[in-house]
């Protein structure tokens, strides 16, 4: 080992020392990142619970009510009951779902979503007892038609529209 080291000044030997220690520093630096606890900056997982409230308050801000829950394939439900948060009837409630597509968007900025569907529950405006529509639409696409990539009829032709008997009114 003295053979190997003897041909180098201690200049030499020196910052080969440096250079190791400052390997075995970033090494360890990096095992730390990996292996650790995440930075204090890092985004943290919002619980469902609380998107779904903000879904709810993000509705009853624009004084329409209604709940919002996550479905089994984690796509979000807007259920609007077709009142306003005063207990006034909305005319046309089924047109409301088009208003809230761009609600549903501000949920990303608080942390929720996004997610693989939007789904909008409205009264169904044909009168039936019970009578609810859910309109349905990808988030890929309703993005694309936030950002003017898709127009409003196009985005209409992949809406999924279900008309269904709710047996119970929905409250908000």
């Amino acid at each position: 080992m003295r053979r190997a080291w003897g041909g180098l000044t201690r200049r030499q030997i020196f910052t080969l020392a440096v250079l190791f220690a400052g390997d075995v520093a970033l090494l360890l630096a990096g095992w730390t990142i990996v292996r650790g606890a995440a930075p204090a900056g890092a985004a943290t997982p919002i619980s469902p619970a609380i998107c779904q409230a903000a879904g709810a308050q993000l509705l009853a801000s624009h004084n329409l009510a209604g709940t919002a829950r996550l479905d089994a394939d984690g796509g979000l439900r807007l259920e609007l009951s077709g009142r306003d948060t005063y207990g006034q009837i909305l005319p046309r409630a089924t047109e409301i779902a088009w208003d809230v597509f761009p609600l549903a968007l501000a949920l990303p900025e608080s942390g929720c979503g996004p997610y693989p569907a939007l789904r909008v529950d409205v009264p169904d405006s044909s009168g039936q007892p019970g009578g609810r529509l859910l309109v349905e639409v990808n988030w890929v696409d309703l993005r694309a038609w936030a950002k003017g990539e898709l127009d409003d009829g196009e985005l209409s032709l992949r809406l999924r529209i279900e008309p269904y008997i709710h047996p119970e009114p929905v409250r908000p």
